[in-house]
């Protein structure tokens, strides 16, 4: 053995490659499993202080709290945990406008074991000082700080993160990163992906799936995205006949087709296809449908210059004020002032005959459900 040893120090030192035997496959699996930038207690639980600053990105708090909100739920332990924090009191505006209740203030709420602040990177003054005092308040606290959106450059604003690495947000490639006790995430659609990793580092790829599927989200992407998608589906990995129900709901999004004859083309009774996404994916059929139809729609809002009107077309609505309410339900936010959040300038923003409606703007109180 120590004869051995000896030969694999001399092929190292000479610059030679280790044979792939070198490395148990435990040892090679466990290099490619996500790390989570949290910190844990003894139960390995994630306590997470969400700092809601003004002009947050709502898209962002729905995201997250989702995730983590499915993965306490479908593996029966409490492993996230958060609170939401306000900087003056009261609920917080979005950067849509729609206002948000915190559990409380920072005068008279102490940071968790890990902050993440969410924020527009044009934060105030005013705004930058509060998170400043009450971060310096609480050092002893904090044992890791990051930010989703613009709220790593308001942590290097006010010098609570290394400006080189709040800087490097904007320019990186990744989705999200961790360093030493830091991490950050770019916002938008990698927040999703952000904290599914976190699910898989603490929870282990099985509810990690689960999560995805209940999400209606085919995958989490890695921190650097490739340009083609060699990755398998997930719902290869679940029950045939539900595998063969959502790649027919994909191909139908447009056109949705009734939920009989879905159940007819998988090969089973509707009564079964329930009891196995009930069972394995923790939402009936149709609101799996749904999801997909929602999510679809989000992108074409986010990502094109459709109008509301195709957009709601594309994704089998024929009626647009019920497509409107449909996407408020799901996303929190009006599809127009969605649509708003991601087309600021002036001319860019494309006409639409969704208007708010006259009793004023929706207030929404966590967990914040989405697809």
């Amino acid at each position: 053995m120590a004869a051995e040893r000896g030969q694999t120090k001399r092929m190292a030192a000479g610059g030679m490659a280790l044979p792939q035997t070198a490395l148990p496959a435990a040892f090679a699996d466990s290099l490619r499993t996500p790390v989570s930038p949290f910190a844990l207690d003894r139960q390995r639980c994630a306590a997470l202080s969400l700092v809601l600053m003004p002009g947050f990105a709502l898209g962002d708090l729905a995201r997250l709290l989702d995730v983590f909100d499915s993965a306490n739920t479908l593996s029966k332990r409490r492993t996230f945990r958060w609170e939401l924090v306000s900087l003056h009191g009261g609920n917080v505006h979005s950067s849509a406008g729609i206002p948000v209740a915190a559990d409380g203030d920072v005068t008279r709420m102490q940071p968790l074991s890990n902050v993440i602040v969410l924020s527009d990177a044009d934060a105030t003054p005013d705004d930058c000082i509060a998170l400043a005092a009450w971060l310096s308040i609480h050092p002893g606290s904090i044992q890791r700080l990051g930010g989703i959106g613009g709220g790593c450059q308001v942590l290097g604003r006010i010098s609570a993160m290394p400006r080189e690495r709040a800087r490097g947000q904007a320019q990186r490639k990744e989705l999200y990163w961790r360093k030493d006790g830091f991490f950050g995430c770019r916002g938008g659609c990698a927040t999703s992906d952000f904290a599914l990793s976190n699910v898989e580092a603490l929870l282990g790829g099985t509810i990690a799936q689960r999560v995805l599927m209940s999400l209606a989200r085919e995958r989490v992407r890695k921190k650097i995205e490739p340009a083609a998608d060699q990755q398998t589906s997930i719902e290869t990995t679940v029950a045939p006949p539900i595998k063969l129900a959502v790649a027919l709901m994909r191909r139908t999004v447009a056109e949705p087709l009734s939920l009989p004859a879905i159940a007819a083309e998988a090969g089973v009774h509707l009564r079964h296809l329930e009891r196995l996404f009930h069972r394995h994916l923790g939402v009936s059929p149709r609101g799996y449908y749904q999801r997909l139809r929602l999510a679809q729609a989000r992108d074409l809002v986010q990502g094109t210059m459709m109008g509301l009107s195709q957009v709601a077309e594309a994704v089998g609505f024929d009626s647009l004020s019920h497509f409107s309410k449909c996407y408020m339900d799901a996303h929190g936010v009006r599809p127009s002032e969605d649509r708003q959040r991601h087309f600021t300038t002036p001319g860019d923003a494309p006409t639409t005959n969704i208007h708010p409606p006259h009793d004023g703007q929706a207030s929404i109180s966590p967990p914040v459900r989405v697809p």
